[in-house]
């Protein structure tokens, strides 16, 4: 019955996401619901508590069960996470998770030029390398671009910041590849064939870092994610 209930979660939790149910709209009963999906009104009632767990809904006796507001929501669920991500009319989540970016990691980036030890500094500078090494290469840059940003939010040495950005980790990978599709014919987009321009941006955050400079490491992330958040506004309209 859990995976059957887990399952309902996931079908209506997307529904509510992607606006099918709007918010302050009230779900149909629960016989309706058992009826629609062929399952146990148990299984409808399972479901609607873990809905209600997620921040989506809100049970009510007399009223029914209701859609909540998205600041309701549980965002840092992985659950909710992907469901936003996932759906094609979200596109201003994928400006709003650059945003939290821009709260994180110029953050980060000024710890770990502070706090990075001799090791860190090594990983940082491995990735860094293999940055170098894969311009025009996009697979090859994707991965060694996660890998260079994540041994900077690990040289930070901050636990909360770290797994904030972890919880958001499959979010943007998802928001990444869905962007490279819609970045293809935008020439700036950092996300298409990397070209020495980016790098060069990646490398004064490199260097920054390395020099131990907390300020200008600050800066300089501030100043790349600023360059992405802008172009992610002029693909999608903003």
């Amino acid at each position: 019955m859990k995976n059957r209930s887990d399952q309902l979660v996931h079908e209506l939790g997307k529904k509510i996401v992607t606006g099918e149910f709007a918010q302050s709209e009230i779900l149909p009963k629960v016989e309706d619901i058992s009826e629609r999906y062929e399952v146990s009104r148990t299984v409808v009632r399972e479901a609607f508590k873990g809905l209600s767990t997620l921040g989506l809904v809100r049970s009510n006796q007399k009223a029914g069960t209701i859609v909540l507001p998205r600041s309701d929501w549980q965002w840092w669920n992985l659950d909710v996470l992907t469901w936003v991500v996932e759906d094609e009319n979200n596109t201003d989540f994928l400006v709003h998770l650059t945003e939290v970016r821009l709260g994180l990691e110029p953050t980060a980036a000024a710890l770990a030029a502070k706090r990075a030890t001799d090791q860190d500094m090594m990983k940082i500078t491995d990735a860094f390398e293999r940055l170098e090494q894969s311009i025009g290469d996009e697979k090859a840059w994707a991965s060694a671009d996660y890998d260079f940003h994540e041994r900077i939010l690990q040289a930070s040495y901050n636990d909360l910041i770290i797994n904030t950005v972890k919880t958001l980790r499959k979010a943007l990978v998802k928001s990444r590849e869905k962007t490279i599709q819609a970045a293809k014919d935008f020439p700036e987009s950092p996300y298409d064939t990397p070209t020495k321009e980016v790098l060069d941006r990646h490398r004064a955050i490199y260097d920054a870092v390395m020099a131990r400079d907390e300020e200008l490491a600050r800066q300089k992330m501030t100043e790349l994610i600023l360059r992405v958040k802008s172009i992610l506004e002029k693909i999608y309209g903003f």
